[in-house]
């Protein structure tokens, strides 16, 4: 039975997947965690889009829209034929609120 456990102890410290950590508190080590996390969310962050300026009428053309979305007017087509991003049509031109923004960035970000 103890060489059953010494085997599945030693593979488990030789997989890529695990780390032995000696001589830390849990606090230290929650403390360590979360500084990482913090790291990193400031990093993903920097990168995601804000909509900050908003147009005189409140909708913003395709250009402007796949600017604030940081994509291409291809992919903003896309999206808005999968649904993605609602579209406003007047006459033949295509439209986006803010809130349409918005919501296509929290679901592009899930």
């Amino acid at each position: 039975m103890f060489n059953k456990l010494d085997d599945n102890m030693e593979q488990f410290l030789s997989s890529q997947n695990s780390i032995l950590i000696q001589g830390v508190t849990p606090s230290e080590l929650e403390n360590m965690i979360a500084q990482l996390l913090d790291k990193k969310l400031a990093v993903l962050t920097e990168f995601t889009p804000q909509v900050d300026e908003k147009p005189r009428n409140g909708l913003y053309r395709r250009k402007e829209a796949a600017d604030k979305l940081r994509v291409s007017l291809v992919t903003l087509d896309n999206w808005t034929k999968l649904g993605v991003i609602n579209a406003r049509r007047i006459g033949t031109r295509v439209y986006y609120t803010e809130k349409d923004i918005n919501d296509a960035l929290k679901r592009v970000s899930k």
